[in-house]
Order: structure tokens, then C-alpha cells, then sequence
């Protein structure tokens, strides 16, 4: 074997070991939170006192400082053992070695994805009485040996630079993905060519592929729509006299041409392939969403591929809320946001699809959800100057070499005023939850208007590594609560529409508790705390007081009710990922378990005898 051979060979052999080790992770993530710490059947341990543990796992416990993260399964008596870092109230371990099984008919056993996958599927469908789930069990594997292509063949640098390369590079380099997912890089649709030509992890860059229609054939809404044929010059198209350009993501474009209603459409002239054309496009974190620089717009297109747990298509009623919500919103929400400088929205202000209005509805639908594309603002525009846009999603997670970007950032204020490290990494944080936290719950308490602010869905704005700006996008999927929202929709939307669009007080909460603190800022301070327990309650500290502050200044009965019940420490919602996938529910049915709080560790404990309860 020579050199080249065996160094690539090693390569493709760490690549492995990585994918296969933080597929465990995703999964163990998964089945601790929503499952075994509700069911009080997972305890952390140190080496004191131990039990009948499998020597390999001991022998690492003499040589090193770890905890013994335990799952027990009390209808067989089965055990799981794995070393952590230590103990983590939020479920966000940082593990230290693959984990070791035991059941009643074999001894310990170290487990790789494929049997830790059975097995934990295999206890699910014995706990809630279901058929083994061989699609979620496929979906985990699939998940796996698309983070082996990107490990193995990424071009995202460890250096992202600084300003808009930097923010391309921080949406491109999720080689892991939510850590609380437990098929987190599935993508049903892609093939091997297709994953390494249009994944963003890959740092892949493509031109569009554009049809040629009849005007006529077009469906647009709002006032920016010009913008979507000027991604291509004419020139280069062979664009057909009295036809327009439609721009589409090349992979969706080879499903099209698959499709029984586009083919028909293709011979009889009235959809004209053109092929691919025009600048480079780079796919953003949620893969169809598509980035180039110096353009007015993200284009998010329609692509009929299973990412995690939806097929990203751009449905009719999903086109239409776009641009209404974000119009309403502009008129209604804006000027009460205009409070917080450093807080915007990247709105969507217009779509654009084909809509065939001589095809009966099954057909019509079909065209027009899978030519759909969205428009939404380019950050660029709203930058402040010398200011880093990087995705909160990248910033918070450790990457492929072991670095996490919010501490560097951290680390970089720190050295650029003087200040300790740990004490950086608080005001860090202090000052980010100042430009993220006001504006979200003004948003929702005072107006009703419900964002999905998890990590992938903000852009935190860094200058000499300090927090400065946040950027809150996807206002497709914003809810609006009755009784709450004020403003006015367009009374041209249809009932599906309307109706997909509002949420209950519940739902309402429920979705802001997941995706701001469960999602995000547990995540945040995993990332920032860095297993220091006294930096972690700090950070926490920071976060009480930043909810209790906004409180303050309110008098709105909901915010009371339900912040008061955060600040006390009560358990926070939190969607169930694994669930979903699990029972093969939609995403808008996905079922919520509760999570402890971990505001409660920073509590004050009452004295004894005086009756209060203890948050411990």
C-alpha cells in the first residue's frame, strides 16, 4: 500500500469511527431525553461505589476523570453503561467511550450503530406496543453513511475566514447535525453522486436549472418577483420568444422531468427544458435553501427529498402564508421591533411557481408545489459594519475537529478587552440573550406572533467575536394566536391557509419553549460552559434574570402565567424528535415530553421547616 493509499485509508477509518460515534450520540440523546430521564430510568454515576461494571469500562474509569451514564430497562433487567463527562440536567452529555450493553442472556458487550439501533428500537416497540420500526432503523443507518461521505470528502475548511465567506462556510460545515435527532444526515432521495454534489456539508456550489414557460402559466405574489429570472442572463439560456425563464434546484429539476404531469407538459411544448445556467448558488444549512452573494435574495426551492422528518416541498398553502405573514408582519410587528436595533427578520416578499389552472386539482397541486420557490431577504443588506454573520447552529456546535466556534468567539473578546476567559464567555452570553430574548417575547406576548427561533433558523452577528446582531429567518413556518395578533391578513386566503397559519396559547408556548430554549440556548450553554459546572450555573443565572427582567416590564396575564412558571423551575416542553419518528407522525403532530428545567439548579432553596419545595 503506498503512502497516499494508506494515509486515505486511515482517513476513511477515522471518518467512520467519527460518523458511527456521533450517530450513537444523536441516538442516546434522543432515547435520554425523551424517554428514559422522564421514565426516572437513567442515573449518572462516579466511580464510587461501583457496580458489577464490564472491566474495559473500569479500566477507563481508573485512567481517567468520567461518570457512568446508566439506562436501565426494568421489564428485562437489561443495562446500558456509558462514560460521560459528567452529569448534565439537560441531557447534554459529552460522551467519552461507545456503549456497553448487558441483557439476561449474554454478558457485557461493547455495541456499534447497528446493534444499539436494534436494540433501542426493539425496547421502544415493546414500551408502547408497536411493530418494530424498520423505516426509522434504515433511516438511522442511512443517516450514518451520509456523515461518512461528508467526513470523508468535505472541502469546508477549519478556518472559515471572516464576513460573508465566513457565513458561508458556518452553513455549510454542520458535519454532524442536530444533536437531537436520531437520524440527523438521513436524506431519503439522494443518491451517493447526489450527496456529494448538493450537500451544503460538502461545500458544494451549483447553477440552476431553468424551464421556459408561458407567462401565462406563471403564479406569483408580492412585488419582488423580477428578481427570480434575473438569477440567469438570456443570453445564456436560449430562452423561446414569448417564453420566460424559471429557475428550479437541479436535483428537484431531474424529479420533475420524472413526473407524469410535467412530462406530458414537456412534450406538448409548453414546458421548454433549458438546462443548467448562470452564477453559482450555495445550499444553505437546510439544503434547498440556496445562497449566492451580492444577490437580493435566498431562494428556497421545493425538493421532494425526506430531510430528518419532512419532505421539503413548498406546499400551495406554505407559498401563500410566506409572503402574507411576512407583509403583515412588516406592517404590524416591525415598527414595536424597531426597539432593538440589533434584532431583524429576513423576510419572504414574494413566490413564484406554475400554476395550471386547466388541470384538474390533483395535477395543479403538483405542478405548482413541486416549480414552487420563495424569496427571502439576503442578510447582507441589514449587516452592520465589520460585523461576521455566522448560523447559530454552526456557532453552537463543536465541529469535526473538536472546536466550538462560540467559544473561540468568546475567547476572541475576551483577548480583545482583557477579560478573563470565563468571565467572557458570561458577558458573551449576557449579551446575546439581550438582543435574542426582549424581542421574541414582545413578539409573542404582546402581539401574538409565534417565530421558530432554533438554531437553524438564526444568525448571530459577531464583531471581534462579540454578539452584535441576530438575524431571525423561515418566516414560513411563523404562527399568529388568536386573541393575541391584532393585524390583518389578506383576505384573499383560503381556509387551509388561514387555518395553518394560527396556534393555540398551548401550541403557541410549546413551540417557543422548544425551539428557543430546549433547541438553542441549552445548547448554547452546553457549547459555552464547556462542562465547567460554575461557568453552566452562571450562565443559567444570566438567562433567569433576563426572562425575569422582560417580566418585569409587562403586565400581560399569559407572560405571567407561563414565564412565572419557568422562573420557578417547573419542567419545559420539549418536542420529541424521536417520537415522531417513531410512531411515522407529520412533523405538525409531533408529540412533547417534559424536560426538567434547569433554572430550578439556580433557584433560591428555601430554609428548612418554612414548607417550600426544592427545585433540586
Amino acid at each position: 500500500m503506498s503512502m497516499t493509499a494508506s494515509h486515505h485509508y486511515f482517513r476513511d477509518q477515522h471518518c467512520d469511527y467519527q460518523a458511527d460515534q456521533s450517530s450513537m450520540e444523536a441516538l442516546l440523546n434522543c432515547y435520554c431525553r425523551d424517554i428514559a430521564q422522564p421514565a426516572a430510568e437513567l442515573s449518572v454515576q462516579s466511580s464510587e461505589g461501583r457496580q458489577p461494571w464490564p472491566q474495559g469500562l473500569r479500566v477507563r474509569l481508573a485512567l481517567e476523570s468520567a461518570s457512568v451514564l446508566q439506562i436501565e430497562f426494568p421489564d428485562s433487567g437489561d443495562l446500558l453503561l456509558v462514560l460521560v463527562a459528567g452529569d448534565s440536567r439537560t441531557c447534554n452529555y459529552r460522551y467519552q467511550s461507545a456503549p456497553f450493553y448487558k441483557s439476561a442472556l449474554r454478558g457485557w458487550r461493547i455495541l456499534g450503530l447497528e446493534q444499539l439501533g436494534r436494540i433501542l428500537l426493539h425496547k421502544m416497540a415493546e414500551r408502547f406496543n408497536e411493530p418494530f420500526n424498520s423505516e426509522l432503523y434504515r433511516q438511522i443507518l442511512l443517516s450514518r453513511n451520509v456523515m461518512r461521505s461528508i467526513l470523508a470528502y468535505t472541502r469546508v475548511p477549519g478556518d472559515w475566514g471572516q464576513g460573508l465567506e465566513a457565513f458561508r462556510w458556518s452553513e455549510q460545515s454542520l458535519s454532524f447535525g442536530h444533536r437531537y435527532h436520531p437520524a440527523p444526515k438521513s436524506r431519503e432521495g439522494f443518491d451517493t453522486e447526489d450527496i456529494l454534489q448538493y450537500s451544503p456539508e460538502m461545500g458544494a456550489g451549483f447553477a440552476l436549472y431553468y424551464f421556459a414557460v408561458h407567462p401565462t402559466d406563471l403564479r406569483t405574489r408580492g412585488q419582488a418577483t423580477g428578481a427570480i429570472c434575473g438569477t440567469a442572463t438570456f443570453a445564456e439560456l436560449d430562452v423561446p420568444n414569448g417564453r420566460v425563464p424559471v429557475p428550479v434546484h437541479p436535483w428537484q429539476a431531474r424529479y420533475l422531468m420524472r413526473q407524469p404531469q410535467v412530462r406530458s407538459a414537456i412534450r406538448s411544448g409548453r414546458i421548454v427544458p433549458l438546462g443548467q445556467a448562470g452564477p453559482r448558488f450555495y445550499p444553505t444549512a437546510s439544503v434547498r435553501t440556496l445562497y449566492k452573494p451580492g444577490a437580493p435574495y435566498f431562494l428556497k426551492f421545493s425538493t421532494h427529498v425526506r430531510l430528518t422528518n419532512c419532505i421539503r416541498k413548498n406546499a400551495v398553502y406554505e407559498l401563500e402564508s410566506a409572503v402574507a405573514l411576512s407583509a403583515a408582519i412588516k406592517t404590524h410587528l416591525a415598527p414595536s421591533l424597531a426597539r432593538w436595533p440589533g434584532f431583524r427578520l429576513l423576510y419572504e416578499p414574494a413566490y413564484q411557481t406554475l400554476d395550471f389552472t386547466d388541470h384538474p386539482e390533483p395535477d395543479r397541486r403538483t405542478i405548482a408545489e413541486g416549480f414552487g420557490v420563495i424569496l427571502r431577504d439576503n442578510l447582507e443588506q441589514y449587516l452592520d459594519p465589520g460585523v461576521t454573520p455566522l448560523l447559530a447552529a454552526a456557532l453552537f456546535s463543536d465541529d469535526r475537529f473538536g472546536r466550538c466556534p462560540a467559544t473561540e468567539a468568546a475567547g476572541a473578546w475576551a483577548a480583545a478587552t482583557g477579560t478573563t476567559d470565563q468571565e467572557a464567555r458570561v458577558q458573551w452570553f449576557e449579551q446575546y440573550l439581550a438582543l435574542l430574548i426582549p424581542p421574541l417575547l414582545e413578539s409573542l406576548f404582546h402581539h401574538g406572533v409565534v417565530f421558530e427561533p432554533h438554531l437553524q433558523n438564526v444568525v448571530v452577528g459577531l464583531r471581534e467575536g462579540y454578539p452584535v446582531q441576530v438575524f431571525i429567518r423561515d418566516l414560513e413556518g411563523t404562527k399568529l394566536v388568536p386573541g393575541h395578533w391584532s393585524g390583518r391578513l389578506p383576505d384573499t386566503l383560503d381556509e387551509q391557509t388561514l387555518a395553518s397559519v394560527q396556534y393555540s396559547q398551548d401550541k403557541a408556548w410549546k413551540r417557543i419553549a422548544y425551539c428557543l430554549l430546549v433547541n438553542h440556548l441549552f445548547q448554547a450553554v452546553a457549547c459555552l460552559s464547556r462542562g465547567e459546572g460554575h461557568i453552566e450555573l452562571r450562565l443559567w443565572e444570566t438567562l433567569a434574570r433576563t426572562v425575569d427582567d422582560w417580566l418585569g416590564g409587562t403586565n400581560d396575564s399569559w407572560a405571567a402565567d407561563v414565564l412565572g412558571k419557568l422562573l420557578a423551575g417547573e419542567p419545559i416542553p420539549n418536542k420529541s424528535n424521536l417520537m415522531t419518528r417513531l410512531f411515522k407522525r407529520p412533523d405538525r403532530e409531533s408529540q412533547y415530553t417534559q424536560v426538567p428545567n434547569p433554572l430550578a439548579m439556580v433557584l433560591p432553596q428555601p430554609a428548612d421547616g418554612d414548607g417550600g419545595q426544592c427545585h433540586g
